[in-house]
Formats: structure tokens, sequence, C-alpha cells
């Protein structure tokens, strides 16, 4: 924001759209880690490998 002043904060441009969507990239990243150490523990439970 300190870098495009205005522009961030106008819909018209593109890094208003960016600024604001980058907290959902980081919450969605963030779930697929959770759910492939869900499915890799459930995998060790079910073979019997102890991790």
């Amino acid at each position: 924001m300190r870098v495009h002043g205005g522009y961030g904060f106008s819909k018209e441009y593109e890094v208003e759209r960016l600024y604001r969507d980058a907290p959902l990239l980081i919450i969605g990243e963030g779930t697929n880690e959770i759910q492939r150490l869900i499915i890799a523990k459930g995998l060790l439970e079910r073979h019997h490998i102890s991790g």
C-alpha cells in the first residue's frame, strides 16, 4: 500500500484486488497443509507405520 499510494484503495486498479485477496491465499494454503497432515496421519495409522 505504501508503494502504490491511492491506487491501492481504488477499485479501478488491479493492485487493490491483489491486496484485498492476499489474506485469502494464506488461509487457503494453511488449510491444504492441515488436510495433508490429517491424510498422512490416517495413512500411517492404517498401515501401522510409526512416524
